[in-house]
């Protein structure tokens, strides 16, 4: 077989393979619930931290709480993202402001439910040993992986269980 036409195979071959739609959840999918959510949270933060079974019980009753609340948020910001789209799409710039204006404010409540989930965590959970394994910042305590706390993969980021 000659080169040109083994590149040629492999080119189709490759093309085929990238043609192919996206996979896609199923229509019938639940989402996980928040107990669900804040065991693999918890599955999370215990590899991370070496948690005992006491240590997991108390940090899986304070993310459920934390998913609950948080959960309880998602069908207002639904709600609003819809209507963004519908006011960006007529160029209605009162109603675009008003409408961030609101999002703002839920994702505030968001944020303020992980910053207090984080804290009671690190304050009434983790030893002076794992409190230590976080350095200067936040790291998985607020969704992310080992760093300094702040926007990105080490820090604030969009946090556990983002529904945004």
């Amino acid at each position: 077989m000659s080169m040109g036409r083994l590149i040629t195979i492999v080119f189709i071959a490759g093309s085929a393979l990238y043609a192919q739609p996206p996979v896609r959840r199923q229509a019938n999918a639940t989402a996980p619930t928040p107990g669900q959510m804040a065991q693999r949270e918890t599955d999370r933060l215990t590899k991370f931290f070496t948690l005992d079974a006491g240590q997991q019980s108390t940090v899986l009753g304070i993310l459920t709480n934390e998913e609950t609340q948080l959960q309880a948020l998602t069908p207002q910001i639904q709600t609003l993202r819809t209507s963004l789209t519908a006011a960006v799409k007529s160029n209605n710039q009162g109603v675009i402001s008003s409408i961030l204006l609101q999002l703002s404010n839920l994702q505030e409540q968001q944020e303020v439910l992980r910053a207090n989930a984080a804290g009671q965590i690190y304050t009434t959970v983790l030893t002076a040993t794992q409190q230590a394994q976080l350095g200067d910042g936040l790291g998985p305590l607020m969704g992310g992986g080992p760093g300094p706390g702040g926007p990105g993969p080490g820090g604030f980021g969009p946090g556990r269980g983002s529904q945004n």
